[in-house]
């Protein structure tokens, strides 16, 4: 117990301790920490946001992609009962929407037409699936019929409509080739009701993400070929 209490009274008189140096050093090292600790967190935070950001885009681009390249591998030429040419398979081609019969059901296993419209609107940024199941002509339950237009919009009430990804910025999706690789809407119009019929692939590009600027947008693009589509040139 003697030397006990000789130990507390000797510590007590003690009087060593930080110096004004030492705090300051202290201080300093422990605010360096603090800034590293802090600017570690900053880039972690960020670098998260930008992996959720092209994450989701990629999502959606690949959605969309998928889709229209599982329809326009079904695009095949409209066969009519009066023993003339078939309808070809495209009725309206542009940079920015597709119309086309697709006499393959790719949700059954029953075959039953549809023509489909794929649509890229630059103001909304969506692109749209809308189709038009056909109608069984009397008589003939082999042949159908579709509504027709010569432009981008028909009239008719669709049998269902979708939107395949709501946040598309690039302003071209489409660009039309014949059998040689040549573009049949290099200069920005439509396709022409003749070259329609020359059609053999469809370069696809789809480009996601908040504006056109995005750091974080994600451009897929793919080359579909026809294989419903007689190969070669048409007359």
């Amino acid at each position: 117990m003697i030397a006990f209490l000789r130990g507390r009274i000797d510590r007590a008189g003690d009087d060593r301790g930080l110096t004004l140096v030492e705090l300051l050093v202290a201080m300093s090292l422990s605010l360096l920490v603090l800034t590293i600790a802090g600017s570690f967190l900053v880039s972690a935070q960020k670098a998260a946001v930008t992996a959720t950001s092209t994450s989701a885009n990629t999502r959606a681009a690949s959605v969309a992609m998928n889709e229209m390249s599982r329809m326009l591998r079904a695009a095949t030429d409209n066969p009519v009962p009066t023993g003339d040419d078939s309808q070809f398979a495209f009725q309206y081609a542009s940079a920015t929407t597709l119309r086309f019969f697709a006499y393959v059901n790719l949700d059954s296993t029953l075959s039953q037409p549809v023509e489909v419209q794929l649509t890229l609107d630059p103001v909304t940024k969506r692109i749209t699936e809308t189709t038009w199941k056909g109608t069984a002509i009397a008589g003939n339950s082999s042949y159908y019929a579709f509504p027709l237009a010569t432009g981008a919009t028909l009239s008719a009430t669709p049998t269902s409509k979708r939107t395949l990804v709501s946040s598309a910025v690039s302003p071209v999706a489409f660009s039309l080739k014949n059998a040689d690789g040549d573009v049949l809407n290099a200069t920005g119009a439509a396709v022409s009701a003749v070259e329609l019929a020359n059609i053999r692939s469809v370069d696809v590009s789809v480009t996601v993400g908040a504006r056109t600027d995005d750091p974080n947008a994600v451009t897929l693009a793919s080359t579909v070929s026809l294989p419903n589509i007689v190969m070669g040139a048409s007359s």
